[in-house]
């Protein structure tokens, strides 16, 4: 089912390349299947036209960890918890804040929702 829902993705990537929303699926799809690479590259496109996306950046470092970087990991944490301070979104600043609290190594197959 997710690699029919990607190819959905990426044709409606065709229509919309600036649709964060479209990125978004496309990076939880390929997060559901472990394809961290291809889940990281679809994240840094969803911040690059919404640095304000304060998910994708709890996706991303936990995309980032899965593929053994966990510095980067913490790096995409530490700039989406200046997006949540930015915006006054208190909850994913809780959630990014117990991220960049936990275990600087070692990957992680869990999603951050």
């Amino acid at each position: 089912m997710s690699q029919s829902r990607i190819q959905v993705f990426k044709e409606m990537l065709q229509q919309q390349p600036d649709e964060v929303m479209v990125w978004y699926g496309l990076a939880t799809e390929y997060s559901k299947l472990g394809n961290w690479d291809e889940a990281a590259d679809a994240l840094q496109n969803v911040v690059r036209l919404n640095p304000d996306y304060t998910a994708a950046y709890q996706m991303l470092g936990t995309a980032l960890m899965n593929l053994g970087d966990p510095q980067k990991a913490r790096d995409a944490w530490s700039i989406g918890l200046e997006a949540a301070t930015r915006t006054g979104a208190w909850k994913a600043r809780q959630h990014l804040e117990a991220l960049l609290a936990g275990p600087a190594e070692g990957p992680s197959s869990e999603l951050c929702k």
